[in-house]
């Protein structure tokens, strides 16, 4: 193994569009699922064996995120404080999942994605219905407690500034997620 990845191991077997999804993973009639990371510009063949360990550090973002506002409210630090914990936090897991994971697959030569898919178009065609509506309730929820919070706690600053960025970004992901299951059912996926 050098630091460029393996070759194409033609005996591992290849997965199926819907044991993976996201919105870097691509599937190819060659090759199978590929990641394409879009920082070194390569797609790396991903099989049967790597779906756990792909699950586990692509779930690494949310679990971040809660790590470091939950280590805020504990120890009653701000969210400026929460937000350099997360960021320090992410920093730490990308590095770890680029250096053992990544270095362990083999790379997909001359291998580039054929078009990008929308957001939307990604979450309708990988979630299932049941899963979509979850993440609304969720996205809802979230948006809706984060200012009553605000005016509970009487944040002021940039706590207070933090909490609507959130809602807002929750209410985005709101849409999103709406618009994802409207076009699943529409389209039938």
């Amino acid at each position: 193994m050098n630091g460029k990845g393996n070759i194409y191991m033609p005996n591992r077997r290849i997965i199926k569009a819907k044991d993976l999804g996201g919105i870097n993973i691509f599937q190819d009639p060659k090759r199978g699922t590929i990641f394409y990371d879009f920082i070194t510009k390569k797609g790396y063949i991903l099989t049967s064996s790597d779906v756990k360990t792909y699950t586990i550090f692509s779930a690494m973002l949310p679990l971040c995120i809660i790590v470091a506002f939950a280590a805020a409210s504990l120890f009653s630090f701000n969210y400026a404080i929460a937000i350099l914990i997360f960021l320090a936090l992410y920093i730490v897991v990308e590095i770890t999942f680029r250096l053992m994971f990544f270095y362990k697959l083999p790379v997909a030569e001359n291998w580039h994605p054929l078009k990008k898919e929308n957001i939307v178009v990604s979450m309708a065609r990988n979630f299932n219905n049941v899963r979509l509506i979850i993440l609304i309730i969720m996205l809802v929820l979230l948006t809706a407690l984060m200012p009553l919070y605000a005016n509970m706690e009487k944040l002021q600053g940039i706590n207070l500034y933090a909490c609507y960025l959130i809602s807002l970004i929750t209410f985005a992901g709101t849409v999103i997620s709406i618009m994802a299951l409207i076009t699943r059912i529409k389209n039938n996926y």
